[in-house]
């Protein structure tokens, strides 16, 4: 007789399959347990029976011989219709069991008793069952020892699912890291790529009585890609425009910043070249389009413009947030030339002021990101005096992009070579008469 099917079937075939155990190699640990029933109940087989939709399946068996029978032939199919351990001293006096294969064929089953494998939520997986080829009792600390054991089974079924859930778990993270490290390397590398298609490369360009030189260091291994940029385009025959700008923010989203902010400013510029103009109108650009008061991603822009008249050195200078650039006369002396002006995209209507200098022939103008004030060694910054000062070292260099390239090395040797911000450096020389 074949036994009917739990009236939650569909549950507990849900709860069987959340161990993941069906057709799993033997382990040791349920190895053990089937043994030890097998001789505390001093019977020649001992299962532990596993009830699936068509079969029995044995998670670990002793004296059987097989790993699985149909469900037709299940004995323990009844016995997970029980509430507690199902005694049968004699199979063939049970109407359920007295036409079963195993009884009336080999291996012969006279005698069977099934503790049941329960959940803690109430469903009956299968059981630990003894079987002997004689018909016999069991005593009520028999029954114990099965009901215990049985406990002992659905604690070591519990453990092993939690370690595979933690497993999982952990797999899931690596997964999740990989595709994130996959992810950030791509982005960087777009990054990187759009970044340095903004760097123009100066080195080949000629504007007629100004040498112009740029220096630019990344500081891949410190931090991600930074928006730290510099310009330098032609206005008029007789006037140059210099840009050295620091987008805040990383990555990606730095770098469009970045071309966005250049572009604008090139338009603004060459339509009324007044340098205190061009910052309020991309100023005003920047706070119209974008929601700069998002705590978590500030996108204020720090940037400084200058246009120099190469035939008469007048320069105009506008500061929105920053760094204050350094004059080196030819003669040696050095100037540090202030100016106010909020970053852009902070005050939406802001106004920008001018100030003027004369860069005369021979004349140096420096321009630097905070990269190179804000080194430091231990809790010591090099600052904007230590800048000049290692500028001053550096001025025997024979040519303009020697002097950029020995002032931004000084400054490396100063933070012992661990720069945790890009370095930008942009030089204009006023050519003698």
């Amino acid at each position: 007789m074949q036994a009917p099917k739990p009236p939650n079937e569909a549950e507990r075939l849900a709860a069987l399959a959340r161990y993941e155990i069906l057709d799993a190699s033997p382990e040791e640990e349920f190895e053990e347990i089937t043994r030890l029933a097998a001789r505390m109940c001093n019977a020649p087989i001992a299962l532990i029976s596993l009830v699936d939709h068509a079969r029995q399946w044995f998670l670990s068996e002793v004296g059987l011989g097989v790993t699985e029978t149909p469900l037709s032939m299940s004995m323990c199919a009844h016995a997970i219709l029980e509430p507690d351990v199902l005694v049968i001293p004699d199979t063939r006096a049970d109407s359920r069991f007295s036409d079963n294969p195993l009884v009336t064929g080999d291996p012969h089953v006279r005698f069977y008793a099934g503790a049941l494998l329960e959940t803690d939520d109430g469903h009956a997986l299968g059981t630990l069952c003894i079987l002997d080829y004689k018909t016999r009792e069991l005593t009520e600390e028999q029954k114990d020892i099965l009901r215990m054991l049985s406990n002992q089974v659905m604690k070591q079924l519990e453990l092993r699912r939690m370690v595979r859930q933690q497993e999982q778990v952990i797999a899931q993270k690596e997964e999740a890291r990989a595709m994130l490290d996959t992810a950030y390397a791509h982005e960087k590398q777009i990054t990187e790529t759009l970044q340095r298609s903004l760097l123009i490369d100066i080195d080949d360009r000629v504007f007629p009585g100004l040498d112009v030189a740029a220096l630019y260091e990344a500081a891949w291994s410190e931090a991600d890609v930074g928006g730290d940029f510099y310009d330098v385009f032609q206005l008029s025959p007789d006037e140059v425009a210099l840009v050295m700008g620091d987008v805040a923010g990383k990555g990606l989203g730095a770098a469009a910043r970045t071309a966005e902010v250049k572009y604008a400013l090139r338009a603004f510029l060459q339509e009324y070249p007044d340098p205190a103009r061009t910052l309020t109108r991309l100023n005003n650009f920047i706070c119209q389009f974008h929601d700069y008061a998002v705590e978590d991603d500030p996108r204020f822009v720090a940037l400084l413009l200058g246009v120099i008249n190469v035939r008469t050195g007048e320069t105009t200078l506008a500061f929105a947030g920053a760094e204050p650039p350094t004059l080196l006369r030819c003669d040696g002396a050095i100037e540090l030339v202030y100016g106010i002006g909020y970053p852009l995209g902070i005050i939406a209507g802001g106004e920008y002021e001018m100030t003027t200098i004369h860069l005369g022939p021979g004349d140096t103008l420096m321009m630097a990101t905070d990269g190179l004030t804000e080194s430091r060694q231990g809790d010591k910054f090099l600052g904007q005096d230590g800048l000049a000062n290692l500028a001053t070292q550096a001025r025997d260099a024979d040519t303009l992009k020697g002097l950029g390239q020995k002032i931004v090395d000084q400054v490396k040797e100063f933070a012992g070579g661990s720069m945790r911000d890009d370095m930008c450096l942009l030089l204009a020389r006023r050519s003698d008469a």
